[in-house]
């Protein structure tokens, strides 16, 4: 199936067409102007997969977790198909889960996993997950499904299997094991976070030397495409507009495409009103 972006794409060429043929290309152009700014899906694309742009960014921070924690990427994989089955990749409050389960990955206080402040916390409730997995013996190897249910003990554990290829697709995009393989679009932010709050974030989030900021920057020294990446998947909440990296950009607006940037760091410029 195609993406939101591609179909919104479709319905907006079909709509061009009938305004040339109807109204000639001056209006045409005003209506293509106008579909391009209504129509835009706000949402991010990896391969064939699509998820809202804050299931991206909670997907980012539990890749940063398995990251820092130098585990293989198959970790990654486990924790994203996990978060995918038991909440779609959404931090749940209290009383949103299934008894007291709470947090991305529906974990009960209850059974030990830790208080509903810390499972909330998306770092907080991967490293638990994690904590969990490393103890499993052969994880690495078991089918995934077996992996996460030893982890979560869920009623049926078979229904993870049905989220790994996505699981994969997003670990090879998040980790940067893809070079820009995540694209995310939206409308102007209403709300751009200060550049030392992004750089803070992704610090937390990510094993980066410490950021250089000017006043509408934030510049990552040896940044690598997982870095990209987190700036990408976190851009509509934080107000990023562009990324750009190793000879490729990413805008809100037109994804990535080919500029003049540099492999020596990856660079988020802030969106300005």
């Amino acid at each position: 199936m195609p993406s939101a972006a591609r179909r919104g794409l479709i319905v907006a060429a079909i709509v061009l067409a009938v305004a040339v043929a109807v109204g000639g290309a001056f209006g045409a152009r005003a209506l293509w102007n106008a579909v391009r700014t209504h129509l835009t899906a706000d949402g991010c694309t990896v391969g064939r997969y699509d998820v809202d742009t804050s299931q991206a960014a909670v997907a980012a921070t539990m890749v940063g977790v398995v990251t820092r924690r130098a585990l293989p990427e198959r970790a990654a994989v486990l924790v994203l198909a996990a978060g995918l089955q038991e909440s779609k990749l959404r931090n749940l409050a209290p009383g949103d889960g299934d008894r007291d389960s709470v947090g991305v990955l529906q974990q009960r206080p209850s059974q030990g996993w830790g208080s509903e402040t810390q499972l909330t916390d998306v770092r907080y409730a991967a490293g638990a997950f994690l904590d969990a997995l490393i103890k499993v013996p052969g994880w690495q190897t078991l089918e995934l499904a077996v992996a996460v249910q030893d982890v979560q003990i869920s009623a049926d554990g078979s229904a993870y299997a049905q989220h790994e290829a996505e699981a994969q697709a997003l670990s090879h995009a998040l980790t940067g094991k893809q070079p820009a393989a995540i694209t995310c679009s939206f409308q102007k932010p209403a709300v751009v976070a200060t550049v030392a709050t992004v750089a803070t974030q992704v610090s937390r989030d990510l094993p980066v030397e410490t950021p250089n900021t000017d006043e509408s920057s934030v510049r990552v020294p040896g940044g690598s495409w997982q870095t990209a990446a987190w700036f990408v998947a976190n851009a509509d909440r934080l107000g990023i507009d562009k990324v750009a990296y190793a000879g490729k950009q990413w805008t809100r607006s037109h994804g990535w495409v080919s500029a003049t940037a540099s492999a020596a760091a990856v660079v988020a410029t802030m969106y300005r009103h």
